[in-house]
């Protein structure tokens, strides 16, 4: 299990370490898009056995996608993290936003390999 919970979610260290620009959401077969992390945010988990954090990616101007499961793949990853995203207020420039909500076990994550 913990394999699966560190191949699947990004970490909020990995995040805050990305490079803003270098995410690409997957939104057919063949096709991606070049998103931007606008921001990681810290929430607040059931527990203190659990992480809770958010992350939100602006899309490109004009494109505008309802709430599903995606893949996102980060900067220099060749496997992308499956996520199930939701839109959210738009940017002040008008491009439309998505965002995702983690909140996993810290135990599962610290414990992989």
């Amino acid at each position: 299990m913990s394999q699966a919970v560190d191949d699947t979610i990004p970490s909020r260290q990995e995040l805050l370490e990305a490079d803003p620009e270098g995410f690409v959401l997957q939104i057919a077969h063949d096709q991606g898009l070049h998103v931007s992390l606008l921001a990681v945010t810290n929430g607040t988990a059931m527990s203190q056995d659990y992480e809770c954090y958010s992350l939100a990616v602006a899309l490109p101007h004009g494109v505008v996608l309802p709430q599903d499961t995606f893949n996102l793949f980060g900067p220099g990853r060749a496997q992308p993290w499956r996520l199930l995203m939701s839109p959210v207020r738009p940017e002040p420039d008008g491009r439309h936003v998505l965002e995702a909500v983690i909140h996993r076990n810290r135990i599962a994550v610290d414990e992989a390999p």
